[in-house]
Formats: structure tokens, sequence, C-alpha cells
């Protein structure tokens, strides 16, 4: 009985030993970069507002984005120079969460550039959405964007990239989440 029990307790004292030692490394090695600017969101901030002094706000309730209306707000970014903020949004087109982007707002609450983080979009449609001149039509934009799929009769309407109407919308919706969580940030501030 007792031969039995032997290799069980032998291999559960080596597992526990085994797993003690990872702990004791992990907690040893652990870098906390919850706070740090990766390269690739520098360099979509610099795209956008020029190089500066970046700070990412990681209190999310100091800007009052603490609330589920702003939960695909993934991280906010402050532009140290100019104090204006920039915005990556994580929403969902045609492919659920398929679109990354950070969007720029200047001083005056308007879009100031788009830059495009990741795009998971249907190739040569939905990825249409990353080009230039498609962006630049939400640049200046103040107020809520509105995508129709005929051109557009008034200054907060975009039309709709054929057969990617899904990512348009996707991405409209990225630029009014940005433009409303700046009004609530400067109302904070």
């Amino acid at each position: 009985m007792i031969s039995n029990i032997k290799p069980v307790l032998v291999l559960s004292a080596i597992c526990t030993l085994v797993c003690a030692l990872l702990i004791v490394t992990y907690n040893l090695t652990y870098v906390d970069t919850s706070g740090v600017i990766t390269d690739k969101l520098n360099n979509a901030c610099v795209s956008i507002d020029g190089e500066a002094e970046y700070e990412l706000i990681t209190d999310r309730a100091s800007v009052g984005l603490d609330k589920e209306e702003y939960e695909e707000i993934t991280k906010i970014v402050k532009n140290k120079n100019t104090n204006t903020y920039l915005y990556e949004v994580v929403v969902s087109g045609y492919a659920d969460d398929g679109i990354d982007v950070v969007v720029g707002i200047d001083d005056k609450g308007a879009v100031k550039g788009i830059s495009i983080m990741a795009l998971q979009e249907t190739p040569g449609l939905g990825t249409k959405i990353n080009d230039k001149t498609f962006l630049d039509k939400f640049v200046g934009a103040s107020s809520d964007i509105t995508i129709t799929k005929n051109p557009p009769s008034k200054d907060n309407e975009v039309q709709a990239i054929t057969s990617a109407t899904y990512s348009s919308k996707g991405l409209a919706k990225a630029v009014n989440l940005a433009i409303a969580a700046d009004k609530t940030v400067k109302e904070v501030q």
C-alpha cells in the first residue's frame, strides 16, 4: 500500500517545488508595462501629432473615462507639449474588434488625425478604410460623424466605402467615441 502512494507523493512534491520556483522567478523578473507607451503606439501618436513628449494616462477616473460607454477606448495618451489627447480605440467593423485605431483630437475638440494600429477587416474591402483619402474625410470633425451610402449632403456625413459599409461605420464609431471622450476629458479638467 505504501509503495503505491510513495510515487504519487514524490511526484506531488516535485510539482509543488517546480511551481514554487516558477512563482519566485516570475516575481523576480516581472516588469510592469501597463504604463509604458509601446513603439507602435508612439509611432501612431507621432504620425498624428508630431514629435512630442507623450504620457500614457493609466487612471481613467482622473480624466472621467471610467464609465462603461468608454470601454472600447483602450489607451489614453496625453501630448504634454500641447495638452491635447490621443485615444486608442478598438471597435468592431465587419470583424469583431477588427479595427484598432488612434484618433488625435486638437485643442478645439476636432479630429487632428487618425492612425490605424491594426486592421482585421476583409482584405481588399474593409481594409480600404486605411486609405489616406478616406481617413482625411474625418479630419476636422468635432461632432458625431454619420456614414451614408450616398454622397454626403451635410458636414458631418462621410460616404461609406463601397462593399465596406460595416468597416466604414466601425471607423466612424471609433472617431465619434474619441470626440465624445475628449469632451468629457475637457469637462473634468
